[in-house]
């Protein structure tokens, strides 16, 4: 982690409140994967790591949490994102990278994350540099309040 002021303001934890998508022709909603009203947390340490897990928040119950089948599990993990690692913040540029170590995106493991954010009181915003959205690029916002 560096040691700026921006990268100690990322320090704590939030909770998730929306992630929103704009589409090229303009038009805006929720991310499908999650729905209106996710839930998540993402916490930032002083130590310079960063955990982030978010979910749809009407997940169907395994029927049996023991021995689940693969479609219950598909189902779980299409609601569900989650990955960990270091962090890092390029306050001039308004940046914070994410070094991926862990992920439930197999593909995400050794990348780097890249989000424009911004804080305004306790709101911080996170976007993706680039997003995807079966094959489309979209503008992905995430909204966090401190919790």
């Amino acid at each position: 982690m560096s040691s700026s002021r921006g990268a100690e303001a990322l320090v704590g934890v939030w909770r998730l409140e929306e992630i929103r998508d704009r589409t090229p022709d303009g038009r805006t909603g929720d991310h499908p994967d999650f729905g209106p009203g996710p839930d998540g947390f993402l916490v930032y340490t002083s130590r310079g790591y960063v955990c982030v897990q978010f979910m749809a928040r009407n997940r169907p119950p395994w029927p049996r949490e023991d021995d689940p089948t693969q479609e219950d599990r598909a189902t779980a993990a299409a609601g569900y994102g989650a990955y960990a690692g270091r962090f890092e913040v390029d306050e001039a540029k308004g940046l914070v990278h994410h070094h991926v170590e862990v992920a439930l995106i197999p593909n995400r493991v050794g990348t780097t994350l890249t989000r424009r954010f911004s804080l305004s009181g306790d709101r911080l915003t996170l976007a993706p540099l680039a997003a995807r959205r079966k094959g489309i690029e979209v503008d992905r916002v995430l909204v966090w309040r401190r919790a």
